[in-house]
């Protein structure tokens, strides 16, 4: 198939091919169906850099900074800062799939729930104070 650039897809097409694809994904219910929707659907260079923006979100969440993680997963930085700025200004997908996944002891405390929250953990030089005073209140 040949390779389609978005402003060359008919808006309407468009929607409507992303809503059928949406309602796929969301008829989903086991791990296995999902396994085998997606081999089938993605070619293995397709999944692997689906995984990789995963690891990376994980590890943005772990606290992890941009240069460390490019070193690490041998990554872009503009890829890092992509799915930093999906992970907290987008539309709640990465957190709530990553929540649910994870274990809610694991990461307690990592997941941001006030917009405050989310521009101390996203800019914590910033914060630099208010973060060391509420890490030695606590």
């Amino acid at each position: 198939m040949t390779k389609k650039r978005v402003y060359e897809v008919d808006r309407a097409e468009r929607y409507a091919a992303l809503s059928d694809f949406f309602k796929i994904v969301s008829e989903i219910k086991t791990p296995r169906e999902a396994s085998n929707f997606f081999k089938d659907l993605l070619t293995p260079s397709e999944s692997l850099m689906l995984t990789r923006r995963i690891m990376i979100a994980k590890m943005l969440l772990e606290g992890w900074n941009f240069e460390d993680i490019s070193k690490k997963l041998k990554a872009g930085t503009n890829t890092v800062n992509s799915v930093n700025r999906w992970l907290y200004t987008g539309f709640g997908g990465y957190l709530n799939e990553l929540k649910k996944v994870k274990s809610k002891k694991e990461f307690r405390g990592q997941f941001p729930t006030t917009e405050w929250a989310r521009l101390k953990k996203k800019y914590p030089a910033h914060f630099l104070i208010a973060n060391l005073l509420e890490k030695f209140s606590k």
